[in-house]
Protein backbone atom coordinates (compact mmCIF):
# COMPACT_ATOMS: atom_id res chain seq x y z
CA UNK A 1 0.00 0.00 0.00
CA UNK A 2 1.37 3.44 -0.97
CA UNK A 3 1.72 6.21 1.60
CA UNK A 4 -1.07 8.27 0.03
CA UNK A 5 -3.28 5.20 -0.31
CA UNK A 6 -2.65 4.34 3.31
CA UNK A 7 -3.54 7.84 4.47
CA UNK A 8 -6.78 7.70 2.50
CA UNK A 9 -7.71 4.29 3.87
CA UNK A 10 -7.08 5.23 7.48
CA UNK A 11 -8.81 8.57 7.08
CA UNK A 12 -11.95 6.81 5.84
CA UNK A 13 -11.63 4.24 8.62
CA UNK A 14 -11.26 6.96 11.26
CA UNK A 15 -14.27 8.81 9.82
CA UNK A 16 -16.32 5.62 10.03
CA UNK A 17 -15.42 5.25 13.71
CA UNK A 18 -17.76 8.10 14.64
CA UNK A 19 -20.79 6.23 13.34
CA UNK A 20 -19.44 2.91 14.65
CA UNK A 21 -19.11 4.19 18.23
CA UNK A 22 -22.29 6.25 17.97
CA UNK A 23 -24.60 3.72 19.63
CA UNK A 24 -23.61 1.48 22.52
CA UNK A 25 -24.35 -2.24 22.07
CA UNK A 26 -26.23 -3.96 24.89
CA UNK A 27 -27.11 -7.60 25.56
CA UNK A 28 -30.72 -6.84 24.56
CA UNK A 29 -29.56 -5.50 21.19
CA UNK A 30 -27.35 -8.56 20.80
CA UNK A 31 -30.20 -11.00 21.45
CA UNK A 32 -32.34 -9.29 18.81
CA UNK A 33 -29.57 -9.45 16.21
CA UNK A 34 -28.75 -13.10 16.88
CA UNK A 35 -32.40 -14.15 16.78
CA UNK A 36 -32.92 -12.42 13.42
CA UNK A 37 -29.86 -14.06 11.90
CA UNK A 38 -30.95 -17.45 13.19
CA UNK A 39 -34.45 -17.02 11.76
CA UNK A 40 -33.13 -15.78 8.38
CA UNK A 41 -30.35 -18.36 8.16
CA UNK A 42 -31.41 -20.10 4.94
CA UNK A 43 -32.25 -16.86 3.15
CA UNK A 44 -28.95 -15.21 4.15
CA UNK A 45 -26.92 -18.22 3.03
CA UNK A 46 -28.62 -18.52 -0.35
CA UNK A 47 -28.37 -14.80 -1.05
CA UNK A 48 -24.65 -14.74 -0.27
CA UNK A 49 -23.82 -17.89 -2.24
CA UNK A 50 -25.72 -16.63 -5.29
CA UNK A 51 -23.89 -13.31 -5.61
CA UNK A 52 -20.48 -14.34 -4.23
CA UNK A 53 -20.16 -17.80 -5.79
CA UNK A 54 -22.70 -18.78 -8.47
CA UNK A 55 -22.91 -15.36 -10.18
CA UNK A 56 -19.18 -14.64 -9.83
CA UNK A 57 -17.10 -16.12 -12.69
CA UNK A 58 -13.81 -15.72 -10.77
CA UNK A 59 -15.00 -17.73 -7.76
CA UNK A 60 -12.65 -20.68 -7.11
CA UNK A 61 -15.69 -22.75 -6.14
CA UNK A 62 -17.29 -22.47 -9.60
CA UNK A 63 -15.31 -25.30 -11.28
CA UNK A 64 -15.99 -27.59 -8.31
CA UNK A 65 -19.73 -26.94 -8.41
CA UNK A 66 -19.85 -27.50 -12.17
CA UNK A 67 -17.93 -30.75 -11.68
CA UNK A 68 -20.63 -31.83 -9.21
CA UNK A 69 -23.36 -30.76 -11.67
CA UNK A 70 -24.74 -28.27 -9.14
CA UNK A 71 -26.38 -25.10 -10.44
CA UNK A 72 -27.92 -22.49 -8.17
CA UNK A 73 -31.44 -23.89 -8.66
CA UNK A 74 -30.26 -27.30 -7.46
CA UNK A 75 -28.38 -25.72 -4.58
CA UNK A 76 -31.36 -23.62 -3.47
CA UNK A 77 -33.81 -26.52 -3.68
CA UNK A 78 -31.52 -28.69 -1.58
CA UNK A 79 -31.03 -26.06 1.14
CA UNK A 80 -34.77 -25.40 1.39
CA UNK A 81 -35.70 -29.09 1.44
CA UNK A 82 -33.03 -30.80 3.57
CA UNK A 83 -31.17 -27.89 5.17
CA UNK A 84 -27.81 -26.13 4.94
CA UNK A 85 -25.57 -28.68 6.65
CA UNK A 86 -26.95 -31.76 4.83
CA UNK A 87 -26.51 -29.91 1.53
CA UNK A 88 -22.92 -29.04 2.39
CA UNK A 89 -22.24 -32.61 3.47
CA UNK A 90 -23.55 -33.91 0.13
CA UNK A 91 -21.42 -31.42 -1.81
CA UNK A 92 -18.34 -32.40 0.18
CA UNK A 93 -18.87 -36.04 -0.73
CA UNK A 94 -18.96 -34.95 -4.40
CA UNK A 95 -15.62 -33.12 -4.17
CA UNK A 96 -16.86 -29.60 -3.42
CA UNK A 97 -14.51 -28.60 -0.62
CA UNK A 98 -11.16 -26.86 -0.17
CA UNK A 99 -8.37 -28.20 2.03
CA UNK A 100 -6.33 -25.97 4.28
CA UNK A 101 -3.28 -26.14 2.00
CA UNK A 102 -5.45 -25.32 -1.04
CA UNK A 103 -7.05 -22.38 0.76
CA UNK A 104 -3.60 -21.07 1.73
CA UNK A 105 -2.64 -21.43 -1.97
CA UNK A 106 0.21 -23.77 -1.12
CA UNK A 107 -1.07 -26.17 -3.79
CA UNK A 108 -3.75 -26.09 -6.52
CA UNK A 109 -7.22 -27.55 -5.99
CA UNK A 110 -7.23 -30.93 -7.75
CA UNK A 111 -10.37 -33.08 -8.04
CA UNK A 112 -9.87 -35.72 -10.71
CA UNK A 113 -9.45 -33.93 -14.01
CA UNK A 114 -10.45 -30.57 -12.51
CA UNK A 115 -7.51 -28.35 -11.52
CA UNK A 116 -8.08 -24.88 -10.05
CA UNK A 117 -5.08 -22.58 -9.60
CA UNK A 118 -5.97 -20.01 -6.95
CA UNK A 119 -4.58 -16.77 -5.68
CA UNK A 120 -5.03 -15.66 -2.11
CA UNK A 121 -7.32 -12.80 -3.12
CA UNK A 122 -9.69 -15.17 -4.97
CA UNK A 123 -11.23 -16.10 -1.61
CA UNK A 124 -11.68 -12.50 -0.48
CA UNK A 125 -15.17 -11.13 0.04
CA UNK A 126 -15.70 -8.91 -3.04
CA UNK A 127 -18.28 -6.82 -1.21
CA UNK A 128 -15.88 -5.43 1.39
CA UNK A 129 -14.91 -2.14 -0.16
CA UNK A 130 -12.98 -0.56 2.71
CA UNK A 131 -11.13 -1.45 5.86
CA UNK A 132 -7.69 -2.06 7.31
CA UNK A 133 -5.58 -4.93 6.03
CA UNK A 134 -4.29 -7.51 8.51
CA UNK A 135 -2.75 -10.96 8.30
CA UNK A 136 -3.47 -14.19 10.10
CA UNK A 137 -1.04 -15.23 12.82
CA UNK A 138 0.64 -17.69 10.47
CA UNK A 139 0.85 -20.68 12.79
CA UNK A 140 0.40 -22.96 9.76
CA UNK A 141 1.73 -20.76 6.97
CA UNK A 142 2.83 -17.22 6.27
CA UNK A 143 -0.70 -16.10 6.96
CA UNK A 144 -3.34 -14.68 4.67
CA UNK A 145 -4.44 -11.09 4.24
CA UNK A 146 -7.91 -10.10 5.42
CA UNK A 147 -9.85 -6.86 5.72
CA UNK A 148 -10.92 -5.53 9.12
CA UNK A 149 -14.46 -4.27 8.56
CA UNK A 150 -16.29 -1.95 10.96
CA UNK A 151 -19.60 -3.54 9.93
CA UNK A 152 -18.30 -6.96 10.89
CA UNK A 153 -16.85 -5.62 14.15
CA UNK A 154 -20.29 -4.17 14.95
CA UNK A 155 -21.97 -7.54 14.39
CA UNK A 156 -19.44 -9.42 16.50
CA UNK A 157 -19.82 -6.82 19.28
CA UNK A 158 -23.50 -7.81 19.43
CA UNK A 159 -22.49 -11.49 19.71
CA UNK A 160 -19.96 -10.56 22.37
CA UNK A 161 -22.59 -8.72 24.39
CA UNK A 162 -24.71 -11.87 24.52
CA UNK A 163 -21.71 -14.00 25.52
CA UNK A 164 -20.76 -11.65 28.35
CA UNK A 165 -24.37 -11.55 29.55
CA UNK A 166 -24.59 -15.36 29.49
CA UNK A 167 -21.59 -15.58 31.82
CA UNK A 168 -22.68 -12.69 34.06
CA UNK A 169 -19.77 -10.51 32.92
CA UNK A 170 -21.56 -7.50 31.37
CA UNK A 171 -20.00 -4.09 32.11
CA UNK A 172 -17.07 -5.50 34.07
CA UNK A 173 -13.71 -3.72 33.76
CA UNK A 174 -11.52 -5.22 31.04
CA UNK A 175 -7.86 -5.73 30.17
CA UNK A 176 -6.48 -6.69 26.76
CA UNK A 177 -3.32 -8.80 26.43
CA UNK A 178 -3.22 -9.41 22.68
CA UNK A 179 -0.86 -8.24 19.91
CA UNK A 180 -1.28 -5.15 17.77
CA UNK A 181 -1.09 -5.10 13.97
CA UNK A 182 -0.05 -6.89 11.79
CA UNK A 183 -2.07 -9.39 13.85
CA UNK A 184 -5.73 -8.45 13.74
CA UNK A 185 -6.60 -9.94 17.14
CA UNK A 186 -5.91 -6.99 19.41
CA UNK A 187 -7.29 -4.25 17.18
CA UNK A 188 -10.54 -6.07 16.44
CA UNK A 189 -11.17 -6.82 20.13
CA UNK A 190 -10.40 -3.21 20.96
CA UNK A 191 -13.06 -2.04 18.51
CA UNK A 192 -15.64 -4.43 19.93
CA UNK A 193 -14.92 -3.53 23.55
CA UNK A 194 -15.17 0.15 22.67
CA UNK A 195 -18.55 -0.52 21.06
CA UNK A 196 -19.67 -2.14 24.34
CA UNK A 197 -18.40 0.94 26.24
CA UNK A 198 -15.97 -1.23 28.20
CA UNK A 199 -12.65 -0.19 26.62
CA UNK A 200 -9.71 -1.89 28.35
CA UNK A 201 -7.95 -0.22 31.24
CA UNK A 202 -4.73 -1.19 29.47
CA UNK A 203 -3.66 -2.86 26.24
CA UNK A 204 -0.67 -5.17 26.75
CA UNK A 205 0.93 -6.71 23.69
CA UNK A 206 2.81 -9.99 24.24
CA UNK A 207 4.78 -9.39 21.04
CA UNK A 208 7.25 -6.50 20.84
CA UNK A 209 6.99 -4.25 17.80
CA UNK A 210 10.77 -4.51 17.41
CA UNK A 211 10.46 -8.28 16.98
CA UNK A 212 7.69 -8.15 14.37
CA UNK A 213 8.86 -4.97 12.59
CA UNK A 214 5.38 -3.98 11.33
CA UNK A 215 5.17 -1.82 8.23
CA UNK A 216 4.65 1.91 8.47
CA UNK A 217 1.02 1.46 7.36
CA UNK A 218 0.34 -1.01 10.21
CA UNK A 219 1.86 1.32 12.81
CA UNK A 220 -0.21 4.17 11.36
CA UNK A 221 -3.40 2.09 11.58
CA UNK A 222 -2.93 1.40 15.29
CA UNK A 223 -2.17 5.04 16.06
CA UNK A 224 -5.17 6.16 14.01
CA UNK A 225 -7.50 3.90 15.95
CA UNK A 226 -6.19 5.04 19.33
CA UNK A 227 -6.20 8.78 18.67
CA UNK A 228 -9.32 8.99 16.48
CA UNK A 229 -11.30 7.06 19.09
CA UNK A 230 -10.17 9.43 21.81
CA UNK A 231 -11.31 12.41 19.76
CA UNK A 232 -14.74 10.78 19.44
CA UNK A 233 -14.87 10.20 23.19
CA UNK A 234 -13.99 6.51 23.52
CA UNK A 235 -10.72 6.28 25.44
CA UNK A 236 -8.74 3.44 23.88
CA UNK A 237 -5.27 2.78 25.33
CA UNK A 238 -2.17 2.50 23.18
CA UNK A 239 -0.52 -0.94 23.16
CA UNK A 240 2.36 -1.50 25.58
CA UNK A 241 4.76 -4.41 25.23
CA UNK A 242 4.43 -6.85 28.14
CA UNK A 243 5.77 -10.32 27.39
CA UNK A 244 4.76 -13.38 29.37
CA UNK A 245 8.04 -13.12 31.30
CA UNK A 246 6.53 -9.92 32.77
CA UNK A 247 3.27 -11.58 33.78
CA UNK A 248 3.77 -10.16 37.25
CA UNK A 249 3.09 -6.68 35.83
CA UNK A 250 -0.26 -7.91 34.53
CA UNK A 251 -1.09 -9.41 37.94
CA UNK A 252 -0.33 -6.11 39.66
CA UNK A 253 -2.62 -4.33 37.19
CA UNK A 254 -5.34 -6.90 37.94
CA UNK A 255 -4.91 -6.34 41.68
CA UNK A 256 -5.53 -2.63 41.23
CA UNK A 257 -8.67 -3.25 39.17
CA UNK A 258 -9.98 -5.87 41.63
CA UNK A 259 -9.84 -3.30 44.41
CA UNK A 260 -12.88 -1.67 42.76
CA UNK A 261 -14.88 -4.77 43.72
CA UNK A 262 -16.33 -5.38 40.24
CA UNK A 263 -14.07 -8.18 39.05
CA UNK A 264 -12.24 -8.05 35.72
CA UNK A 265 -12.37 -9.67 32.29
CA UNK A 266 -9.04 -10.12 30.56
CA UNK A 267 -8.84 -11.09 26.89
CA UNK A 268 -5.70 -13.06 26.05
CA UNK A 269 -4.38 -16.41 24.84
CA UNK A 270 -4.56 -19.47 27.11
CA UNK A 271 -0.76 -19.44 27.45
CA UNK A 272 -0.82 -15.83 28.63
CA UNK A 273 -3.58 -16.71 31.10
CA UNK A 274 -1.42 -19.54 32.44
CA UNK A 275 1.54 -17.15 32.79
CA UNK A 276 -0.57 -14.66 34.76
CA UNK A 277 -2.05 -17.39 36.96
CA UNK A 278 1.37 -18.80 37.65
CA UNK A 279 2.73 -15.36 38.56
CA UNK A 280 -0.24 -14.78 40.86
CA UNK A 281 0.30 -18.08 42.68
CA UNK A 282 4.02 -17.30 43.07
CA UNK A 283 3.16 -13.89 44.55
CA UNK A 284 0.51 -15.33 46.85
CA UNK A 285 -2.21 -13.39 45.03
CA UNK A 286 -5.70 -14.79 44.47
CA UNK A 287 -7.43 -13.99 41.17
CA UNK A 288 -10.99 -14.53 42.41
CA UNK A 289 -13.30 -12.38 40.30
CA UNK A 290 -11.02 -12.55 37.25
CA UNK A 291 -12.30 -14.23 34.07
CA UNK A 292 -9.90 -14.93 31.23
CA UNK A 293 -11.59 -15.03 27.83
CA UNK A 294 -9.01 -16.92 25.86
CA UNK A 295 -8.55 -17.61 22.18
CA UNK A 296 -5.98 -18.04 19.37
CA UNK A 297 -4.72 -21.33 20.87
CA UNK A 298 -6.39 -24.52 22.08
CA UNK A 299 -7.74 -24.26 25.63
CA UNK A 300 -6.64 -27.65 26.94
CA UNK A 301 -7.59 -29.28 30.27
CA UNK A 302 -4.05 -28.75 31.58
CA UNK A 303 -4.18 -25.01 30.88
CA UNK A 304 -7.68 -24.70 32.34
CA UNK A 305 -6.55 -26.40 35.57
CA UNK A 306 -3.55 -24.10 35.89
CA UNK A 307 -5.70 -20.99 35.37
CA UNK A 308 -8.30 -22.10 37.91
CA UNK A 309 -5.62 -22.94 40.49
CA UNK A 310 -5.18 -19.17 40.99
CA UNK A 311 -8.92 -18.66 41.62
CA UNK A 312 -9.68 -17.32 38.14
CA UNK A 313 -12.28 -18.56 35.66
CA UNK A 314 -11.69 -19.13 31.94
CA UNK A 315 -14.09 -18.95 28.97
CA UNK A 316 -13.14 -20.20 25.52
CA UNK A 317 -13.34 -17.99 22.43
CA UNK A 318 -12.94 -19.82 19.12
CA UNK A 319 -12.13 -17.55 16.20
CA UNK A 320 -9.84 -17.18 13.23
CA UNK A 321 -9.03 -14.26 10.99
CA UNK A 322 -10.21 -16.21 7.93
CA UNK A 323 -13.48 -17.57 9.33
CA UNK A 324 -14.27 -14.87 11.91
CA UNK A 325 -15.68 -15.40 15.38
CA UNK A 326 -16.86 -19.00 15.36
CA UNK A 327 -18.24 -19.36 18.87
CA UNK A 328 -18.14 -18.46 22.56
CA UNK A 329 -17.82 -20.66 25.61
CA UNK A 330 -21.01 -22.29 26.89
CA UNK A 331 -22.29 -20.94 30.23
CA UNK A 332 -24.48 -23.97 30.95
CA UNK A 333 -23.85 -27.70 31.20
CA UNK A 334 -20.51 -28.15 29.45
CA UNK A 335 -18.84 -31.29 28.15
CA UNK A 336 -15.25 -29.96 28.12
CA UNK A 337 -13.34 -26.87 29.24
CA UNK A 338 -13.34 -25.48 25.67
CA UNK A 339 -17.03 -26.22 24.94
CA UNK A 340 -18.42 -23.46 22.71
CA UNK A 341 -21.70 -22.56 21.01
CA UNK A 342 -21.30 -22.22 17.23
CA UNK A 343 -22.62 -18.86 16.00
CA UNK A 344 -24.87 -20.55 13.45
CA UNK A 345 -26.08 -17.26 12.00
CA UNK A 346 -22.53 -16.46 10.84
CA UNK A 347 -21.27 -19.77 9.48
CA UNK A 348 -22.17 -23.38 8.91
CA UNK A 349 -19.83 -26.13 10.13
CA UNK A 350 -19.65 -29.73 8.97
CA UNK A 351 -17.06 -32.46 9.40
CA UNK A 352 -15.48 -35.09 7.26
CA UNK A 353 -13.04 -37.84 8.06
CA UNK A 354 -9.64 -37.34 6.55
CA UNK A 355 -6.22 -38.86 6.89
CA UNK A 356 -3.76 -36.41 8.35
CA UNK A 357 -0.71 -35.68 6.18
CA UNK A 358 1.61 -38.64 5.62
CA UNK A 359 -0.72 -41.13 7.27
CA UNK A 360 -0.43 -39.83 10.83
CA UNK A 361 -4.01 -40.82 11.67
CA UNK A 362 -7.66 -40.14 10.90
CA UNK A 363 -9.48 -37.08 12.26
CA UNK A 364 -12.86 -35.42 11.71
CA UNK A 365 -11.78 -32.21 10.04
CA UNK A 366 -13.91 -29.07 10.39
CA UNK A 367 -15.19 -27.42 7.18
CA UNK A 368 -16.63 -23.90 7.28
CA UNK A 369 -19.06 -22.05 5.01
CA UNK A 370 -19.95 -18.35 5.18
CA UNK A 371 -23.43 -17.07 6.00
CA UNK A 372 -22.53 -13.46 6.75
CA UNK A 373 -22.16 -11.02 3.86
CA UNK A 374 -19.45 -9.02 5.64
CA UNK A 375 -17.21 -12.00 6.35
CA UNK A 376 -13.57 -11.39 5.47
CA UNK A 377 -13.46 -14.47 3.22
CA UNK A 378 -16.13 -16.27 1.21
CA UNK A 379 -15.97 -19.87 2.37
CA UNK A 380 -17.72 -22.93 0.95
CA UNK A 381 -16.68 -26.14 2.71
CA UNK A 382 -13.23 -24.76 3.51
CA UNK A 383 -11.04 -26.77 5.86
CA UNK A 384 -9.55 -24.85 8.79
CA UNK A 385 -6.86 -27.33 9.82
CA UNK A 386 -8.75 -28.04 13.04
CA UNK A 387 -10.92 -30.89 14.25
CA UNK A 388 -13.08 -31.48 17.31
CA UNK A 389 -16.27 -32.98 18.69
CA UNK A 390 -19.34 -31.42 17.04
CA UNK A 391 -22.71 -32.13 18.62
CA UNK A 392 -26.20 -30.71 18.98
CA UNK A 393 -27.69 -30.65 22.50
CA UNK A 394 -29.45 -28.62 25.16
CA UNK A 395 -27.33 -26.96 27.84
CA UNK A 396 -29.58 -24.48 29.65
CA UNK A 397 -27.59 -21.30 28.94
CA UNK A 398 -28.64 -18.10 27.15
CA UNK A 399 -27.23 -19.20 23.78
CA UNK A 400 -29.28 -22.38 23.97
CA UNK A 401 -32.41 -20.37 24.78
CA UNK A 402 -31.80 -18.31 21.63
CA UNK A 403 -31.73 -21.48 19.52
CA UNK A 404 -27.96 -21.99 19.25
CA UNK A 405 -27.72 -25.66 20.15
CA UNK A 406 -24.70 -26.70 18.09
CA UNK A 407 -21.70 -27.24 20.37
CA UNK A 408 -18.05 -27.83 19.55
CA UNK A 409 -15.39 -28.94 21.99
CA UNK A 410 -11.98 -30.62 22.28
CA UNK A 411 -10.84 -28.40 19.42
CA UNK A 412 -7.35 -29.24 18.20
CA UNK A 413 -5.17 -28.83 15.15
CA UNK A 414 -4.11 -31.84 13.11
CA UNK A 415 -0.92 -30.08 12.01
CA UNK A 416 1.92 -32.50 11.63
CA UNK A 417 5.40 -32.71 13.08
CA UNK A 418 7.64 -34.54 10.64
CA UNK A 419 11.26 -35.58 11.14
CA UNK A 420 13.20 -38.07 9.01
CA UNK A 421 9.96 -38.88 7.18
CA UNK A 422 8.22 -39.88 10.41
CA UNK A 423 5.00 -38.00 11.20
CA UNK A 424 3.04 -37.79 14.45
CA UNK A 425 -0.52 -36.53 14.90
CA UNK A 426 -0.46 -33.26 16.84
CA UNK A 427 -2.68 -34.44 19.68
CA UNK A 428 -0.18 -37.13 20.76
CA UNK A 429 2.56 -34.54 21.08
CA UNK A 430 0.34 -31.97 22.79
CA UNK A 431 -0.59 -34.45 25.51
CA UNK A 432 3.08 -35.21 26.15
CA UNK A 433 4.13 -31.54 26.12
CA UNK A 434 1.31 -30.25 28.32
CA UNK A 435 0.84 -33.12 30.75
CA UNK A 436 3.53 -35.83 30.79
CA UNK A 437 6.60 -33.57 30.82
CA UNK A 438 5.36 -31.11 33.52
CA UNK A 439 4.28 -34.08 35.65
CA UNK A 440 7.73 -35.74 35.49
CA UNK A 441 10.09 -32.78 35.14
CA UNK A 442 8.21 -29.94 36.85
CA UNK A 443 6.94 -26.61 35.61
CA UNK A 444 3.69 -26.05 33.72
CA UNK A 445 2.42 -26.71 30.21
CA UNK A 446 3.68 -23.40 28.80
CA UNK A 447 7.26 -24.22 29.86
CA UNK A 448 7.56 -26.78 27.05
CA UNK A 449 7.29 -26.61 23.28
CA UNK A 450 8.17 -28.88 20.36
CA UNK A 451 9.72 -26.96 17.46
CA UNK A 452 10.22 -28.31 13.96
CA UNK A 453 12.93 -26.54 12.01
CA UNK A 454 15.25 -27.09 9.09
CA UNK A 455 19.00 -27.07 9.77
CA UNK A 456 21.77 -25.65 7.58
CA UNK A 457 21.97 -28.94 5.68
CA UNK A 458 18.25 -28.93 4.90
CA UNK A 459 17.46 -31.70 7.38
CA UNK A 460 14.31 -31.43 9.49
CA UNK A 461 15.10 -31.47 13.19
CA UNK A 462 12.96 -31.43 16.31
CA UNK A 463 13.89 -29.30 19.27
CA UNK A 464 12.25 -29.64 22.65
CA UNK A 465 12.27 -26.17 24.20
CA UNK A 466 12.33 -26.28 27.99
CA UNK A 467 12.07 -22.95 29.81
CA UNK A 468 14.88 -22.09 32.24
CA UNK A 469 12.10 -21.55 34.81
CA UNK A 470 11.80 -25.33 35.17
CA UNK A 471 15.25 -25.51 36.78
CA UNK A 472 17.79 -28.31 36.41
CA UNK A 473 16.66 -31.01 33.96
CA UNK A 474 18.28 -34.24 32.81
CA UNK A 475 18.13 -33.62 29.06
CA UNK A 476 18.60 -37.27 28.12
CA UNK A 477 15.71 -38.18 30.41
CA UNK A 478 13.52 -35.50 28.78
CA UNK A 479 14.21 -36.92 25.30
CA UNK A 480 13.57 -40.46 26.52
CA UNK A 481 10.26 -39.44 28.11
CA UNK A 482 9.03 -37.95 24.82
CA UNK A 483 10.10 -40.88 22.63
CA UNK A 484 8.81 -43.50 25.07
CA UNK A 485 5.42 -41.77 25.24
CA UNK A 486 5.28 -41.41 21.44
CA UNK A 487 5.99 -45.12 20.99
CA UNK A 488 2.84 -46.12 22.89
CA UNK A 489 -0.03 -47.56 20.90
CA UNK A 490 0.32 -48.81 17.35
CA UNK A 491 3.23 -50.57 15.66
CA UNK A 492 3.55 -47.53 13.43
CA UNK A 493 4.06 -45.28 16.44
CA UNK A 494 6.75 -47.57 17.82
CA UNK A 495 8.50 -47.65 14.47
CA UNK A 496 8.45 -43.88 14.07
CA UNK A 497 9.70 -43.29 17.63
CA UNK A 498 12.50 -45.80 17.03
CA UNK A 499 13.61 -43.92 13.92
CA UNK A 500 13.63 -40.64 15.82
CA UNK A 501 15.67 -42.23 18.61
CA UNK A 502 18.16 -43.95 16.29
CA UNK A 503 18.76 -40.85 14.16
CA UNK A 504 18.82 -38.49 17.13
CA UNK A 505 16.17 -36.28 15.59
CA UNK A 506 15.13 -34.78 18.93
CA UNK A 507 17.33 -32.36 20.87
CA UNK A 508 16.70 -30.29 24.00
CA UNK A 509 17.06 -26.52 23.96
CA UNK A 510 16.95 -24.60 27.24
CA UNK A 511 15.04 -21.53 26.08
CA UNK A 512 11.60 -20.11 26.62
CA UNK A 513 9.00 -21.36 24.14
CA UNK A 514 8.62 -19.18 21.06
CA UNK A 515 5.63 -17.01 20.18
CA UNK A 516 4.34 -16.69 16.64
CA UNK A 517 4.19 -13.22 15.08
CA UNK A 518 0.51 -13.17 16.13
CA UNK A 519 1.43 -13.64 19.80
CA UNK A 520 0.39 -17.29 19.97
CA UNK A 521 2.25 -19.85 22.05
CA UNK A 522 1.66 -23.21 20.41
CA UNK A 523 2.74 -26.50 21.95
CA UNK A 524 3.75 -27.50 18.41
CA UNK A 525 5.66 -24.80 16.54
CA UNK A 526 6.78 -25.24 12.94
CA UNK A 527 9.40 -22.84 11.68
CA UNK A 528 8.97 -22.24 7.96
CA UNK A 529 11.42 -20.69 5.54
CA UNK A 530 10.13 -17.36 4.31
Amino acid sequence: MSLLGGVGTYSRFAWGLRAFFGERVTAEHGRDVLLRRQQDRNANFLALMKVAVFDRPSSPYGPLLRMAGCEFGDFSSSVLSIGIEPTLQKLQSEGVYVTNDEFKCKQPIVRGAVVVECREEDFNNPFLTSGIQARTGGSRSRGTTTTISLERADYVAHCQAVALSAHGLSERPTLLWMPALPSAAGLVLMLQLGKLRTPPKAWFSPVASSAVKPSFSKRMATLYLVHASRVIGVRIPAPEYVGTERAGDVVRCLETILEEGRGCVIWCTPSSAVAASRAAVAAGTRLDGVTFISGSEPLTPAKARQIRSAGANVVNLYASTDVGTIGYGCAGATTACDDIHILEGSQAVIQHERITPFGGGVVKSLLFSSLYDRAAKILLNVESGDYGVLERRECGCLFGELGFRQHLHTIRSFDKLTGQGMTFVGTDMVRIIEEALPERLGGVSTDYQMVEREDAEGQTRMELFISPDVGAVDEMLAVDLVLTALSQGSDTNRMMAAVWRERRVLKVRRERPQLTSGGKLLSLHIERKM
